[in-house]
């Protein structure tokens, strides 16, 4: 907030070479120049004082005449000589009412009207508050009156967005939920990478990073990240058969969001990972580049494979080796095979699943 200090010293320039506030006054040289400035400047003055005069005056033969004139014909009575409406004529109603204790102080500190609609609605104290912070030389605006007062602007009810018709309310409602759903998918990110980056801290001590651990934290997240963009920039393509649901199709070849889409749906899987001395590589090349990408806004450069390093800590992750399956446990050859036919993904796997149910309902209907 601005300090405004009192024009018969430091706002304007006088004959004298007092400074005047915000304005160029290596320019003004000349003293007529400087003489025509102080006029100009009390003449502003002046008008401002005038303004706020008005405003009384005006409030005062509106309440006058309100109660002249019949109920509820008081706009038409108005809208037949001039443009003031009943909202407006009610402000300056309320100027004359709220503020006549203080009208000297407020024509003094040249309070624009606009000002003064916003202090008619505070409590008496409120309002001499604001008084004395100008007479301590602050600058009082419309915002300022109305944080004074405890007022925080209207927001409009997000339940209008969803009321407008037509393709411009078709806009607004998708508008709404991609701003929802670009920060779910921003935050989501912002989470997954500070897990990875925290996982490879252990290569700066010679120590292997552990994979578990990170897939138990990542993995969901990255499967609903990878939903969300493609609710948010995906087109939908039919599917295969008439009576199915529609698709996310995958982003343009080659493109760096092509790339992020198809890293969270690797990720979203814990069984497509990086596995072995791969891992870390994959982390820190692969992962962590994109991730950044989208969380800090960082280009990606692309590197080739064989630029990859090989680190000379041992990455392989010993979690690997827990929980093996019994020799007599394991499937046979025709099942696993079976299995990695049907199964390429959890992304196809949800979407298998999903059509089934939806078959079945279609059947039992």
């Amino acid at each position: 907030m601005k300090k405004v200090i009192e024009m018969n010293r430091d706002n304007y320039k006088d004959i004298s070479g007092e400074p005047i506030a915000d304005a160029p006054v290596g320019a003004v040289t000349e003293p007529e120049a400087i003489s025509a400035l102080q006029r100009a400047a009390d003449k502003i003055i002046a008008l401002n004082k005038r303004s706020g005069a008005h405003a009384f005056d005006l409030g005062c033969t509106f309440a006058e005449a309100k109660p002249l004139v019949p109920e509820k014909a008081f706009g038409k009575w108005l809208a037949t000589f001039s443009d003031y409406t009943v909202r407006s004529a009610w402000n300056y109603i309320s100027i004359h009412e709220r503020l006549q204790n203080y009208r000297e102080q407020l024509l003094a500190h040249a309070v624009m009207p606009t000002v003064m609609f916003e202090l008619a609605k505070g409590e008496p104290e409120q309002i001499e508050a604001v008084i004395t912070r100008m007479a301590d030389g602050e600058r009082i605006r419309v915002k300022d009156a109305r944080e004074m007062l405890g007022r925080k602007p209207k927001v409009k009810s997000d339940l209008a967005t969803f009321d407008t018709a037509g393709v411009a309310g078709l806009r607004k409602v998708a508008a709404a939920k991609t701003d929802t759903d670009v920060a779910r998918f921003q935050k989501m990110l912002e989470i997954v990478l500070n897990e990875v980056e925290l996982a490879l801290e252990p290569l700066a001590k010679k120590k292997p990073v552990v994979k578990k651990p990170l897939q138990d934290k990542v993995v969901l997240p990255c499967r609903h990240a990878h939903d969300l963009l493609n609710s948010i920039g995906a087109p939908l393509q039919p599917d295969a058969t008439t009576y199915m649901n529609w698709r996310a199709a995958k982003l343009p070849e080659g493109t760096v969001w092509r790339n992020v889409q198809d890293l969270l749906h690797r990720m979203g899987g814990a069984d497509d990972w990086a596995k072995g001395r791969a891992f870390v590589p994959w982390l820190q090349n692969e992962v962590v580049p994109l991730l950044r990408f989208v969380v800090h806004g960082e280009a990606v450069a692309e590197i080739a494979a064989d630029l990859i390093a090989v680190s000379d800590v041992d990455e392989t992750d010993t979690s690997e080796i827990e929980g093996l399956i019994p020799l007599d446990q394991m499937p046979s050859p025709v099942e696993e095979a079976s299995e990695g036919v049907e199964s390429t993904s959890w992304y196809d796997r949800r979407n298998r699943m999903n059509s089934d149910r939806q078959t079945a309902e279609r059947h039992a209907a």
